[in-house]
C-alpha cells in the first residue's frame, strides 16, 4: 500500500432499426444563432481582448492552442484545437467529434443564474437516433433542464441533467486544455489534465427519432455553477449509410484519403469534398468530385505542410448520406520506436523541462532535401507495473539538435494503475531543422525504486510515434533573383484591406503568424483581402498559384 498522497420510428420504426443495427451514424452540428458568450481567449494579445466573459464567474477562461500574449510569446502546448475541431475520447462513441463556433465570436451559452434559458438553432436541421451535448460547469457543478425543438412544432424534454465541474469529472470529451485568468493573463496549463468539457449524451424517443431537429432549449434548473454550451453532435438518422474509418497518407503536395465500406454498398459510390477551410460542406453543396468504385482517392497539387479537411459521404441514388470528415495534412513523415519498453527515472521533486534523465529514448528522423521542419506531433502511451499509479507518469520531448525541448513537462492522471494515453501536437521545438533530427523521450516516475527501471512504470515499446510536418525551405519570403522583392500585395504596411496582384493566378492564399499559426485561409480569393481584425504586428501571406508554385511576402498590420 502506498504510503503517501498525490498533488493532483412501422417504416420509421424500420429505418431506426436499420440504422441501429449497422451504424452509428456521429455527425458534429453546425451552429446557426445562439451562443451568448465569447469565454475562449485566442490569437495575439491581452486575453480580455479576444473574450467577453468567463466561464466560472471568477474570471477563468478557455484558451486556444493559437493563444499568445505577444507575438514572441512562447505558443502553447495546451489549449482547445485551434481549428474547433474536437474528436471525443468517449470510449463508448468512437469517431464522435465535435466542431465549436468561432473563437472571434460568441462560441457558448452561458446560463449564469438559475431559470436563465437560451435556443440554439442548428443551421441544417437534423434527424437523430441521440443527441451529444459538450458542455462543462464553471465554479462547481449544475443541472441543466433540455428540450429538443423539432421541425413539425413538437418536442423532447430532458429534465435535470447534470453536468460536472470543469475540473476532475468523468465522461469528459477532452481534457488538459488550461484556462487564463481574463483578469490579469495568468496561464494554467492544468498539468495535462484539466480542465475538461464533458459529453452528454440525451437519447431521442422512437417515435422521435426520424424528425429533424431544428434547435435546442437550455434552462438552468437549479443553484450550483455555471453552465457552457459549446456544441452538439448527434448519432444521425439515415437510410443511406455512411463509409467509417477515414485514414490518409500523406505526401509532399497531396495525400490518398482511404475509407471502410458501409454494409450496404452506395449504388452510386462515394460523393467526396475538400478544402483547406474546416467549414463543412451541406446537403446541397457541390461535391469536389465522386469515386464510383473503390473506397479511396488520392489528391495532388496541394500546398506542402498545409492542413485540409476532406468529407466524404455515400451516394445510394435517389439519395445521399451524411457528410463524414478527416482533417489531413501533407508533407508528413513518422517514425515510430521498435527498440523496446523505455524506462523511467526516479525523480523526489517535479520534473523541470530542463531536466535530463540517465535512459531517454533516442530516434532519429531524416527530413528530406529541399524542405524543413514546420512543425512537431508525439504520441505514446505509458504503463503501470507493480504498485505504480498513472498520475506519478511524467514525460516530455526533446530536440537533441538544438536541446529544445517542449515548454511543460506532461503529467499523466488517476491514482490507480492503468495505461494512459499521450498525444500533443504543433510542437515547436525543431522548427526549420533539416538533415538528421534526433529526438528525446525523457521519462520520469514519481514514486519506486531508485534510477531508472521499468518496475512501476515505463513508456511502452511500439507506441512512440513522432510525426514531422514539413515545408519547403525557401516558403518563408519569396525574393526574386535580382535581388528585388516580388510585390504581391499592397499596401504594406496596411490598415484593413490589402489588395492582391494578379488575383486570376491566385488558387488559394493564407495568413500566418510568426510562429506559423494559420490565422486564415481562403480558396478562390477575390483581390480585396480584409485583414482589419488582426492585432498589430509582422504576418505572412502566402499565395498557392494556379500552376502550383508558391509565393510568400512578409504584411505588417498597422
Amino acid at each position: 500500500m502506498k504510503g503517501k498522497l498525490l498533488l493532483t420510428t412501422c417504416s420509421i420504426l424500420s429505418g431506426v432499426l436499420f440504422n441501429q443495427i449497422n451504424a452509428q451514424e456521429y455527425q458534429p452540428i453546425s451552429v446557426q444563432s445562439g451562443f451568448n458568450a465569447d469565454v475562449i481567449a485566442n490569437g495575439i494579445g491581452p486575453s480580455a481582448s479576444s473574450t467577453n466573459n468567463d466561464v466560472d464567474g471568477v474570471s477563468y477562461a478557455f484558451i486556444s492552442t493559437d493563444f499568445q500574449l505577444t507575438s514572441s510569446s512562447t505558443p502553447l502546448t495546451y489549449g482547445l484545437p485551434a481549428n474547433g475541431l474536437i474528436n471525443s475520447v468517449v470510449g463508448s462513441t468512437p469517431g464522435l467529434s465535435y466542431q465549436l463556433a468561432s473563437y472571434s465570436a460568441n462560441n457558448a451559452l452561458r446560463l449564469q443564474n438559475p431559470n436563465d434559458a437560451g435556443t440554439i438553432t442548428f443551421t441544417t436541421p437534423i434527424a437523430a437516433v441521440s443527441l451529444y451535448m459538450l458542455a462543462t460547469g464553471g465554479s462547481g457543478q449544475c443541472t441543466v433542464d433540455v428540450v429538443a425543438n423539432f421541425t413539425d412544432g413538437t418536442s423532447q424534454t430532458f429534465s435535470g441533467i447534470n453536468i460536472d465541474d470543469w475540473y476532475y469529472g468523468p465522461n469528459y470529451a477532452i481534457q488538459g486544455i488550461g484556462r487564463i485568468n481574463i483578469m490579469n493573463d495568468n496561464l494554467e496549463s492544468g498539468y495535462g489534465t484539466d480542465p475538461r468539457l464533458y459529453q452528454i449524451p440525451l437519447t431521442m424517443d422512437v417515435a422521435n427519432q426520424s424528425k429533424p431537429i431544428q434547435s435546442v432549449t437550455v434552462t438552468k434548473s437549479g443553484a450550483g455553477g455555471i453552465p457552457n454550451i459549446f456544441a452538439f453532435s448527434a448519432d444521425a438518422y439515415t437510410s443511406c449509410p455512411a463509409p467509417t474509418n477515414i485514414t490518409y497518407t500523406s505526401a509532399m503536395a497531396g495525400a490518398t484519403l482511404s475509407w471502410a465500406a458501409p454494409t450496404v454498398i452506395p449504388s452510386s459510390g462515394y460523393d467526396y469534398y475538400y478544402s483547406s477551410s474546416s467549414t463543412p460542406p451541406t446537403a446541397t453543396t457541390t461535391p469536389s468530385g465522386n469515386v464510383a468504385t473503390g473506397t479511396s482517392v488520392t489528391l495532388n497539387s496541394l500546398a506542402t505542410g498545409q492542413t485540409y479537411y476532406f468529407w466524404v459521404r455515400s451516394n445510394c441514388g435517389g439519395t445521399v448520406g451524411l457528410w463524414k470528415m478527416k482533417p489531413f495534412t501533407t508533407g508528413q513523415i513518422s517514425s515510430t520506436y521498435t527498440a523496446g519498453d523505455i524506462n523511467t527515472m526516479f525523480s523526489s521533486s517535479f520534473p523541470t523541462p530542463t531536466d535530463v534523465t540517465n535512459c531517454p529514448g533516442a530516434m532519429t528522423m531524416t527530413v528530406p532535401a529541399g524542405y524543413k521542419i514546420k512543425s512537431t506531433s508525439v504520441s505514446y502511451t505509458m504503463s503501470t507495473e507493480s504498485n505504480g499509479w498513472m498520475s506519478e507518469q511524467r514525460s516530455i520531448l526533446v530536440s537533441s539538435n538544438n536541446s529544445m525541448a517542449e515548454a511543460q513537462v506532461t503529467s499523466g492522471s488517476g491514482s490507480t494503475s492503468g495505461t494512459y494515453s499521450y498525444e500533443r501536437t504543433n510542437i515547436p521545438i525543431a522548427n526549420g531543422l533539416t538533415g538528421d533530427v534526433i529526438f528525446e523521450l525523457r521519462a520520469w516516475r514519481m514514486y519506486g525504486g531508485s534510477d531508472c527501471n521499468a518496475d512501476y512504470n515505463k513508456v511502452d515499446n511500439n507506441t512512440w510515434k513522432v510525426t514531422l510536418t514539413l515545408e519547403p525551405v525557401g516558403l518563408a519570403v519569396n525574393e526574386v533573383a535580382a535581388g528585388k522583392k516580388e510585390i504581391l500585395a499592397y499596401p504594406n504596411p496596411f490598415v484593413d484591406v490589402v489588395n492582391i496582384q494578379n488575383i486570376e493566378k491566385v488558387k488559394r492564399l493564407s495568413v500566418t503568424d510568426l510562429s506559423g499559426i494559420t490565422i486564415k485561409t481562403i480558396d478562390n480569393p477575390s483581390a480585396t483581402l480584409h485583414l482589419g481584425d488582426l492585432k498589430t504586428g509582422l504576418y505572412i501571406l502566402t499565395l498557392t498559384m494556379k500552376d502550383g508554385s508558391v509565393k510568400s511576402t512578409k504584411i505588417i498590420k498597422k
